[in-house]
C-alpha cells in the first residue's frame, strides 16, 4: 500500500510539472508550450515581474505606480480567467509610460513577438502611432491589433503578434511597450492592460523575473 500511494504521489507532481510546463508562466525563462519545428521553443515573460521600480502609471479612478500597478491574487479563479500567473499589469493610462521585457538570448536569432493584452476603455486599436513596442531601442513596424473591452475584475487577454521576424542579439535584449500620446481615455493618453509577453525563438532564453513584486504590494486595490 505504501508503495502503491508513493507511485501516486510521484504521477500526480509530474501530472502538476506538465500542466505547469504547457499552461506555465515562464517565471524561469523556460519553456511553456513545448517545442515546435526547427527546434523553435515559447518562452512567456511575466509583466508584473518584469522591474517596476521607476514606473508611474495612470488609472480611471486613481493612479498607481511601481508595484502597486499589478491586478490580480494569483489565485487559481484568476488564472482560470486567462491571466497567466493570476496577475496583469494595468494603470497605464499615462503618455509615455514604458514597460521594459529584458532577457538574454544564448545567440543571435530569429524571433515572433506575441504581446497579451486586454482593455478596459473601450475597444482599442492600436498601431504604432498610439502604442509603440521596440526591440533594443528601435520601434517595429506592425499592423493594427485590435482589442476587445471588458473589465478589470474580468479581464480578457487576447494574444497579439507584433512580428515574427524580430532580430534578437546573443546576450542582453529588452522589448520596451510605450504608450504614447493617444486620445484612447476620454481624450486624454489610455493603453492596454499587460499580461505578458511570449517570444517564439530556436535560442535559449532566460531572464530574471522578480517574483516578489506581487508580494510587495500595499493594501490595494487589487
Amino acid at each position: 500500500m505504501k508503495l502503491k500511494k508513493a507511485l501516486s504521489l510521484i504521477l500526480a507532481a509530474a501530472a502538476g510539472c506538465t500542466v505547469l510546463a504547457i499552461a506555465g508562466c515562464g517565471e524561469e525563462g523556460g519553456t511553456n508550450g513545448g517545442e515546435g519545428a526547427n527546434g523553435v521553443k515559447t518562452y512567456t515573460l511575466e509583466a508584473e515581474y518584469i522591474d517596476l521600480d521607476d514606473v508611474q502609471g495612470a488609472g480611471i479612478s486613481s493612479d498607481q505606480g511601481g508595484v502597486e500597478m499589478i491586478y490580480g491574487q494569483g489565485t487559481e479563479a484568476d488564472k482560470n480567467k486567462g491571466w497567466s500567473s493570476g496577475y496583469y499589469v494595468g494603470y497605464t493610462y499615462s503618455a509615455n509610460l514604458q514597460l521594459d521585457f529584458v532577457f538574454e538570448s544564448d545567440k543571435d536569432a530569429t524571433a515572433a513577438i506575441v504581446l497579451r493584452l486586454g482593455s478596459e476603455l473601450g475597444a482599442l486599436s492600436l498601431d504604432p502611432t498610439s502604442f509603440a513596442v521596440k526591440l533594443n531601442g528601435v520601434a517595429l513596424d506592425y499592423q493594427a491589433m485590435y482589442i476587445e473591452t471588458s473589465t478589470m475584475d474580468q479581464m480578457k487577454f487576447y494574444d497579439k503578434t507584433v512580428t515574427s521576424n524580430a532580430q534578437l542579439k546573443a546576450g542582453t535584449n529588452t522589448i520596451s511597450l510605450v504608450v504614447l500620446p493617444n486620445t484612447f481615455k476620454n481624450g486624454s493618453s489610455g493603453g492596454p492592460m499587460v499580461d505578458c509577453v511570449k517570444l517564439e525563438t530556436a535560442a535559449t532564453v532566460t531572464w530574471s523575473p522578480k517574483t516578489e513584486n506581487p508580494s510587495n504590494r500595499g493594501g490595494g486595490p487589487f
